[in-house]
């Protein structure tokens, strides 16, 4: 029983890191920068990569390559001679599904909390009933 609680309580954990990337990166969708220096200085969108570990499933936010993708709008601010800017590389609808898969597993590993407390509870009652 100790190993599902572990198990569920490590869901919650990556369900909210999840949660964390696709909130900063819908956050963040509209970013710009220019595309004048060598290197890029924006944002930098992230992606959870969910692996298997000890208490339950582990999840680290990894960098999306490439950070950004090039834009012609030759009026904006941080456009370069080329009319280019950077925009951050953000799939508003894929951000929008971790959210929404997010979502059903934080739910479904706070039902196996419920669960196991309501059995150690039930099981709690029976064992006091059965005392002489």
């Amino acid at each position: 029983m100790i190993e599902a609680f572990n198990n569920a309580v490590g869901g919650l954990r990556a369900a909210s890191v999840r949660v964390a990337v696709a909130a900063d990166n819908i956050a963040n969708i509209g970013t710009t920068r220019s595309l004048d220096d060598a290197t890029y200085s924006g944002f930098v969108p992230t992606r959870a990569v969910q692996s298997s570990g000890l208490g339950g499933p582990q999840v680290t936010a990894k960098p999306v390559t490439p950070p950004f993708i090039n834009e012609f709008n030759p009026s904006h601010p941080d456009a370069n001679a080329d009319g280019l800017i950077g925009r951050a590389n953000v799939d508003l609808v894929a951000n929008i599904v971790e959210l929404k898969q997010a979502e059903i597993a934080y739910k479904a590993n706070a039902q196996v909390l419920r669960d196991r407390k309501s059995t150690r509870l039930n099981s709690s009652h029976t064992d006091i009933s059965r005392m002489p």
